[in-house]
This record gives C-alpha cells, sequence and structure tokens, in this order.
C-alpha cells in the first residue's frame, strides 16, 4: 500500500514521514506545501476576463461621510442573500462579513460602501500572510463570470481590483490602497440589487463545480476521504490522515473542543444521478471514533416539511463499521451534502478523536424523492442557526450583521475566527 493523501478541493495536503508499505495504521501530519500562494495579484484566467467584458454593472457609490445618521443600519436583504449563497457553495472561506458604519480605510471623507449595507469581505486563511489563491481566485472568478446576474459591481482581491462598470479590456486593475487584500475577498453589489429578499439569482448563474466529482448511481454509492467530492477544511495541523485501517484501508481524525464555531470540519459532496429516499451511513472505526457528541449536518432535498437541512448527532465512541444517520430524501444533480464538525458544547475529556473516512448511500424508493424523514436510530433533531464571527479590519474589515435565516441550509456558517487550542 502506498502513500495516502489527503485532498481538498482547493488545497494540496501531503503526509509528513511517509515510510511505504506497513501491516499496521500508520499517522500523519497533513501539511499544506503546494503553491498556493501566487506571486503578485491576482491572476485573472482569460476565459473569465473574456466572460467578464460581456458583464456591465453600473457602479453606485456610497457618497460622502456625514457620520452615523448616514449609514444603512444594516447589511441589505439582498446582500445576505449572496452572502447565504456563497457560505453554502464555498465552504473554504471561514465567515463572510457585511455591515459596518464607517468612512473609507484611508479616506476619512468618504463612506463605505459597507455602511451601506451592500458589501461583503469573504474572510480566508493565509499562507504565511501571503494571499492563498487555491481558496480565492474560485470565489472571485466565479463573481466574474456571474457579475450581471448577481448584481456585482467591484472585486479586490490580492492587490488586483475587478470592476464590472469599467470598459471591456480595462475591468481588471492593481490595487495600491492602504490593506493589500490577501485574507479576503471585498465585494460590492449595485444598489438596484440589494433590496431582493429572496434566492432571485438561483436560476440565472451556474453554481461553483466541484471539480472531477462522481455522480452515484441510481442504486446509490459510497464517498470516501480520497473522493474529488470530499473536502477536509480548517488548520491542517489538527488534521491526522492514517493508513491501515477504516473504510478502504484509510480515514482521518481530528480532536473535538468546546467552543460555539467549529474550527475543523469536512464535507462529503453528494452528486446524484437520479432522485429518490437513500439511507446516509458512515463508517467509524473503533479505533478512532472516540468522541460521543459528533455533530452532522445534512443538506438534502426538501422533506414532508418542507426542511432541506437538519443535524444529527451520534455518539462515535459507543458505534463502529456502518452507522445509519437515517433516510432522506435527494434530488438529482449536485448541491446536496454531508458535513461533519468538531465543535461541541460544554466540557471535553482529553483525545476525543472524531473519525472522518466514508459516506454510503443506499436507495430505498423507486421514483422521486419521497421526503424521508430520518425515521431511524439516532434520531435527526432540527438545524440551528449559527451566529458568524465578527471579523474587523482592512478596506473591507466590517462587522458581520447574523444571518436572518436557517432555510435551505443556510445555517450552516463555517465562522471559525482565530480559535486557540491544544492538540496532540
Amino acid at each position: 500500500m502506498g502513500m495516502r493523501a489527503l485532498r481538498k478541493p482547493w488545497a494540496l495536503l501531503v503526509l509528513l514521514g511517509a515510510t511505504g508499505c506497513t501491516d499496521t495504521p500508520t499517522e500523519h501530519v497533513g501539511r499544506s506545501v503546494s503553491p498556493l500562494a501566487v506571486p503578485g495579484p491576482w491572476e485573472i484566467p482569460a476565459d473569465v476576463l473574456a466572460a467578464g467584458d460581456g458583464q456591465t454593472v453600473n457602479y453606485t457609490g456610497a457618497g460622502p461621510w456625514v457620520g452615523e445618521q448616514g449609514c444603512f443600519g444594516g447589511i441589505s436583504p439582498g446582500t445576505e442573500v449572496l452572502r447565504q449563497y456563497l457560505y453554502t457553495h464555498f465552504p473554504q472561506t471561514y465567515s463572510i462579513g457585511g455591515y459596518a458604519c464607517r468612512p473609507i480605510v484611508g479616506n476619512d471623507d468618504e463612506m463605505s460602501v459597507h455602511a451601506t449595507g451592500r458589501a461583503l469581505d469573504i474572510m480566508l486563511h493565509t499562507l504565511d500572510g501571503e494571499a492563498d489563491n487555491t481558496l480565492g481566485d474560485p470565489i472571485g472568478n466565479w463573481l466574474i463570470v456571474n457579475a450581471e446576474a448577481i448584481g456585482i459591481q467591484f472585486i479586490i482581491w490580492d492587490l488586483y481590483t475587478w470592476g464590472a462598470h469599467r470598459n471591456p479590456g480595462d475591468k481588471g486593475r492593481d490595487y495600491g490602497g492602504q490593506h493589500p487584500h490577501h485574507d479576503h475577498l471585498h465585494i460590492e453589489l449595485a444598489e438596484e440589487y440589494e433590496h431582493f429578499t429572496q434566492n432571485w439569482f438561483a436560476n440565472a448563474v451556474t453554481p461553483p463545480v466541484i471539480p472531477d466529482c462522481e455522480v452515484l448511481p441510481a442504486e446509490g454509492g459510497i464517498v470516501d476521504e480520497l473522493s474529488p467530492c470530499f473536502g477536509a477544511y480548517g488548520p491542517d495541523e489538527y488534521w491526522r490522515v492514517v493508513e491501515g485501517t477504516g473504510h478502504a484501508d484509510g480515514l482521518l481524525w481530528t480532536n473535538a473542543f468546546e467552543n460555539d464555531e467549529p474550527s475543523n470540519w469536512a464535507r462529503w459532496n453528494l452528486y446524484l444521478e437520479e432522485g429518490g429516499d437513500y439511507e446516509v451511513e458512515v463508517y467509524i472505526d473503533p479505533d478512532f471514533g472516540v468522541n460521543p457528541e459528533t455533530t452532522y449536518a445534512l443538506q438534502h432535498a426538501p422533506d414532508a416539511d418542507g426542511d432541506r437541512a437538519h443535524a444529527i448527532a451520534i455518539d462515535q465512541g459507543a458505534v463502529s463499521g456502518w452507522v445509519s444517520l437515517g433516510t432522506w430524501a435527494f434530488e438529482a444533480g449536485q448541491g446536496q451534502h454531508l458535513s461533519v464538525y468538531d465543535n461541541v458544547e460544554g466540557t471535553v475529556a482529553d483525545d476525543q478523536h472524531i473519525a472522518v473516512d466514508a459516506v454510503r448511500l443506499t436507495r430505498t424508493t423507486d421514483g422521486s424523492p419521497g421526503g424521508g424523514g430520518g425515521g431511524r436510530d439516532p434520531e435527526p433533531k432540527p438545524a440551528t442557526a449559527a451566529d458568524p464571527a465578527d471579523p474587523t479590519g482592512g478596506d473591507g474589515g466590517c462587522r458581520i450583521a447574523p444571518s436572518s435565516s436557517p432555510a435551505d441550509g443556510w445555517w450552516l456558517l463555517l465562522a471559525l475566527g482565530a480559535l486557540r487550542r491544544c492538540r496532540d
């Protein structure tokens, strides 16, 4: 058996200290080593630039700074819609800031667009202070391609700007502002898009596609931690990669810790050929599944009550092998997923490993989704909204308005903040 690598859709992980074949489980620490910080500013691909040249959105500024009386009072409805869409489709962001009543950083005479409620800061972890282009570029590129449908008027990312109001061939320019925007994308909505209160652009844009994510056939199938459909997020030093055990001789684990928000988490994206009701199971290795309160979050087709998102808690230390999370309705195509998180409420004992391995879907009905209810042990519990973090700083640094609704899985706001903890 050769060396197993933990894959991320947005970052390549390798294993430290791999020694080749072994008959006993071998453990390694994940570490980002690929050149994800590209020298120089954000390089927009030629096809994206060409698509952007066909996008035109009139620019609406915020006007002069007149004090707090000129501020909007919170994030605008249309901006919140976009914010939740980005949380759902780009899990590499750890929080997305919105409203901030203040002038532009470096120019006290002009109001920041954040003060109008029409700007977002998409926060990303850096690589030794440099922009992680593998994390941020796909977000910026997708926003450019869909700028006119969404209403994106302006983007700042990694020492570069793109403006939908500029002339074709001149929409991208270097940025020389006070903050280099290595740790976040600053994006702005035009004024005419700010008051929409539903996901009005959903049918007008193509959701970001996960490269090489395999389609599960009608009868179901397995997605493991080596699949392109799987992603592991959060600080790499808190992930362990294990060879020689688990499903298909490999798994990951991280430790549980006490906090309101997750730090390390993983997601299995579920791309189905046909809709229907499927039993969802996870594989738990008894040597590595320890944590008694492990939370999974499932995004699926609407059930009988119209709910798409459910949280399911299991005791990993009390189970082994394939463990059922219930039977649920799924739609054909992408956009559905199962996630697992490392945070728990209350005091956490040492070495409370959370095993992360494979997910199996098994078809239980024919035809279209029938609104499965998860009527198996363990009993699913309704999802609750998570309050995002509250980063500040930069020309886009802002205070985040709480999420307005947990509908459609938008409660999965992965606001990690600057969490500190000790792990093995």
